[in-house]
């Protein structure tokens, strides 16, 4: 699939953060796979993950991610034992490797140029994608292509397929009309539109409010289970669990509709394992813990609290996927409509010990909060919102999920940002990158001198995580002086995309007021993002119509505001992970 044209093309990442190194969130589970520091002891891992770029038939790169170490100052890259190049951040692409093939790779840390440490190794296969597929544009949430109309939707058990729903409406329940939520059934025999049944109502609930709602086919029982978040209308004190199992074509039976064991329970979602033992995640406690409670054969009542995690941390939208005997422990930051980052935690018992929390993805999880995370195919995609709709400045597309490609590697999880996903019903989900990544490792320069002595090139390491090393103006830099960065990617290039992504204070949130300029020369400049009646907060993606290459890329700030207040906000300043450039060969 050719997303864009063959010319040579080039994408470029602006990225605003603070603070620096591993993070570490205080809990009070216990610490049984890091230290106090979050350092790594035992499970220092690399993980691989094969790409496409824009107009490139075959998926022949490899994205690495490794957790960064508080100890290391440097890091070698290895593909089959030969070093392929080295880094300061976390994070190495590489780029045009043989199809067909299966490449081994694995990551050295260095101090003052010693070596303390050997990641855990992982694989990578190149291919060919050969079918159809349906290509989404994470930029605006749509799709550019579908695939076919003919594919059969729905839940299919024993010779039907069934479609179930839980939607707000209004009946008329003894002349009276009242609005509720109706719980429904349908069936057909291809699953194909223009096949299904007329709705069937299951159940009806006037004067309440669902949230979280979900259906999940037990395969021990043949029902159909329904979980939601269960709150009085107007109200979000009751904090009960709904569930509730539907046989086909039969009836809905509730087996849960109170407090989990006693416990305030509000942001939920179920989790099944191997053995098809299910269990509940629940936020709990005024939404300060999560609680994991195992449920009955049926998966409607809890029958034991299995372990309570993240203690005190305000974790939303708990999600758990396992992965070669780990289990993975996603959520979001409890922050409104905006963006927050997301941490994970992982074990290998769900009632024994987990990690320290540890951040995934970006500071912003690319302006959006996560939702939820599953397997598609051999691939693992992370679902997460774009609130745009709901915030003090309306975001051009509203709302809509931007997805995520996630890669697993012993109790070591990261994410990564593509601009296009590919979904296959063979490969699952294939991502495709917007270019090669140019600017990893090159020179920076500032106009200011940055506070806490970090120097400018820390925007060029590759990391991008909320506590990640981030540029901020001196405070005593006098009043006026310009706040620029250029960035020197010692080639020319042509740009097709930035992408800006700025620092993130929860409840004070910010917009960046900028401009970004190119240049051959590193004279004479030519704008390229004009931002300074920017209003969006997080992962920005701007799209570039100029075909001139560039060599130089400047960055200009002029001025921090708050969203809620539009006042100045300075404080709120740090540059982190600026100028990733993408070129297409």
């Amino acid at each position: 699939m050719n997303i864009k044209s063959q010319q040579l093309k080039f994408y470029l990442a602006l990225v605003f953060v603070c603070l620096c190194d591993l993070p570490v969130f205080p809990s009070s589970v216990a610490q049984s796979k890091e230290t106090k520091t979050g350092e790594s002891t035992g499970t220092w891992a690399v993980t691989a993950t094969t790409f496409k770029l824009v107009g490139e038939k075959e998926a022949k790169n490899v994205k690495l991610n490794w957790m960064q170490r508080k100890d290391t100052d440097l890091y070698k890259i290895y593909r089959d034992g030969e070093l392929i190049g080295e880094t300061k951040g976390g994070t190495y692409d590489d780029y045009d490797l043989k199809v067909d093939k299966t490449f081994t790779y694995h990551v050295e840390a260095f101090k003052d140029g010693k070596k303390i440490g050997t990641a855990i190794s992982q694989q990578a296969t190149t291919f060919m994608p050969v079918g159809a597929v349906e290509v989404y544009d994470n930029l605006n949430g749509k799709y550019i292509s579908k695939g076919s109309t003919n594919k059969p939707q729905g839940m299919k058990i024993g010779n039907l397929y069934y479609s179930y729903k839980m939607e707000n409406t209004e009946k008329n329940v003894n002349g009276q009309s009242l609005k509720g939520w109706m719980a429904s059934e349908s069936y057909s025999p291809t699953g194909l539109d223009g096949s299904w049944s007329a709705p069937r109502e299951l159940a009806f609930y006037p004067n309440v409010n669902f949230e979280g709602i979900a259906f999940r086919h037990n395969p021990k029982t043949g029902k159909v289970v329904l979980s939601a978040h269960y709150e009085d209308e107007g109200g979000y004190s009751a904090a009960k669990i709904y569930l509730a199992q539907i046989t086909p074509k039969g009836k809905l039976e509730v087996g849960t509709m109170e407090r989990p064991l006693g416990h305030e329970s509000r942001d939920q979602s179920l989790f099944i394992d191997d053995d098809n033992t299910a269990y509940l995640l629940s936020a709990t406690n005024m939404n300060s813990d999560i609680n994991i409670y195992k449920l009955d054969n049926s998966w409607t009542k809890p029958v034991s609290l299995v372990n309570t995690i993240c203690k005190g941390l305000h974790r939303e939208t708990p999600a758990i996927i396992k992965k070669e005997g780990e289990y993975y422990f996603f959520s979001s930051k409890a922050s409104g409509w905006y963006p927050s980052q997301t941490v994970y935690t992982s074990t290998t018992n769900l009632g024994g010990e987990w990690t320290l929390m540890r951040e995934i993805g970006n500071n912003s999880t690319f302006d959006a909060q996560f939702n939820r995370i599953s397997m598609v195919g051999t691939s693992c995609g992370v679902w997460s919102y774009h609130w745009g709709a709901q915030r003090e400045h309306q975001t051009p597309d509203g709302n809509f999920p931007r997805i995520s490609i996630a890669a697993f590697n012993q109790g070591y999880a990261s994410m990564d940002y593509y601009r296009y996903l590919e979904f296959s019903d063979k490969y699952g989900i294939i991502p495709v990158q917007n270019g090669k990544n140019l600017t990893l490792n090159m020179p920076v320069t500032s106009t200011v001198t940055g506070a806490k002595g970090v120097k400018a090139d820390c925007v060029t390491d590759g990391v991008s995580l909320e506590s990640s090393a981030f540029f901020q103006k001196n405070s005593n830099t006098a009043t006026g002086t310009p706040y620029i960065l250029i960035v020197d990617m010692q080639k020319n290039a042509r740009i097709s995309e930035i992408n800006l992504s700025t620092r993130l204070v929860n409840g004070s949130e910010a917009a960046y007021k900028y401009t970004i300029e190119g240049s051959v020369d590193g004279k004479s400049y030519k704008m390229l993002v004009d931002g300074k009646q920017n209003w969006q907060v997080g992962f920005i993606i701007s799209n570039i119509e100029d075909l001139n290459p560039y060599r130089y890329l400047r960055l200009r700030v002029y001025g921090v505001v708050n969203v809620h207040k539009n006042n100045s906000a300075m404080w709120a300043d740090g540059i982190y992970e600026n100028l990733k450039i993408h070129s297409l060969l």
